[in-house]
């Protein structure tokens, strides 16, 4: 969610960096070895045995992925992170060819989102406020681009587990294993019926539970009427805000626009630069640049800000929400916030290696 969503949903107490962090995020291991002393047939074999594991691993996902995008599908699901655990019921359909889904919490604070290819609908009912943007908010199951899954090989193994039982339904376990320590491993179980994925769960290093998402019940009706992925509420008593112009005009004025970008930064392999620019944030008088980077599946982004903006709390050293890290630091009269989806000491070393380019 955008950080304007986040001032505008009545959140405004939140320190400048933990903004960022929330913009930002707006979503098991196993180990093998290999025995050395066999023949060097039976290493040719093993060899093509798990190469066709691996296949079969990106196979599996790439089913998935369209099947989390086409099919019809109502649920409930619990997403744990941290030492919290929320439960949300999901409406899902694909009609006439555009994706729409609707989300609602069913415990803790009451807020909703519904989504099409156009736009994000965000309701909070607690603060009366109704956001609109076109920002894609970050959702708790992972998510693929099919189309680079042989290049994620390079950084991540896939393996085909055993079958498991999952809210009822048989399930294929994959496991996604990074091959450094900058990236998070993932266990995913697959229907083995529909290739919806049913769980996940997101790991460190050291094996460690980040996060996991697991389904509870759900079913396949052959249709969800469109009416159930509009919002039904009125201006008259919530506060509306359509965030969907890049023109859009901050709140207050930018101190500076002429912001500097990274000169050097020790990115892991695979992370490449996919967008970088320079917005207003929503709320604040600073205005930020944004570098976004990606190895196909892990996301991190960096954010440069005056350090002389008058922005509430600058963050020096780390902090997380979740599976998401974020490292604070200041080169000379700048800051640097790197924000990702990856292990605390990706954003560390990030921060420690990045030379923001001289003006």
């Amino acid at each position: 969610m955008k950080a304007s969503s986040l001032v505008s949903a009545g959140l405004t107490a939140l320190p400048f960096y933990r903004v960022l962090i929330a913009f930002a995020a707006g979503g098991l291991l196993m180990t093998g070895s290999a025995l050395g002393n066999a023949k060097a047939d039976n290493a040719s074999a093993a060899r093509d045995s798990f190469i066709g594991a691996e296949e079969l691993g990106r196979d599996w996902i790439e089913k998935m992925s369209r099947a989390m995008q086409d099919l019809t599908y109502v649920g409930t699901f619990v997403y744990i992170h941290d030492a919290d655990v929320e439960t949300m019921k999901i409406y899902h359909s694909k009609i006439d060819g555009i994706e729409h889904e609707r989300l609602l919490s069913l415990n803790g604070e009451a807020r909703e989102i519904i989504r099409d290819a156009d736009s994000v609908v965000c309701i909070w009912p607690g603060t009366k406020s109704v956001i609109v943007n076109k920002v894609q908010p970050r959702t708790p199951f992972p998510q693929f681009d099919p189309q680079q899954l042989t290049a994620l090989s390079e950084f991540y193994e896939f393996r085909k587990g055993r079958d498991a039982r999952v809210a009822g339904r048989r399930t294929k376990v994959i496991d996604i294993v990074p091959q450094d320590n900058y990236r998070y491993g993932y266990r995913l179980w697959i229907d083995t019926e529909t290739f919806l994925l049913i769980r996940s769960a997101m790991s460190d290093a050291s094996g460690r539970l980040v996060e996991q998402v697991m389904f509870t019940d759900i079913s396949f009706p052959d249709r969800v009427p469109l009416e159930m992925f509009s919002a039904s509420l009125t201006g008259k008593r919530h506060e509306w805000m359509v965030d969907d112009k890049p023109e859009m005009t901050p709140v207050e004025p930018i101190i500076t626009t002429d912001i500097p970008g990274v000169d050097e930064m020790a990115l892991p392999g695979g992370f490449e630069l996919m967008s970088d620019k320079v917005t207003p944030m929503v709320g604040t008088m600073a205005a930020v640049r944004r570098l976004m980077y990606s190895d196909g599946l892990a996301s991190l982004s960096v954010f440069i800000t005056s350090a002389a903006d008058p922005a509430d709390g600058e963050l020096n050293g780390a902090t997380s929400m979740g599976a998401v890290n974020a490292y604070g630091v200041k080169h000379d009269n700048w800051h640097a916030t790197i924000v990702g989806e990856v292990p605390h000491a990706t954003v560390e070393m990030l921060a420690k290696t990045m030379l923001i380019a001289s003006r």
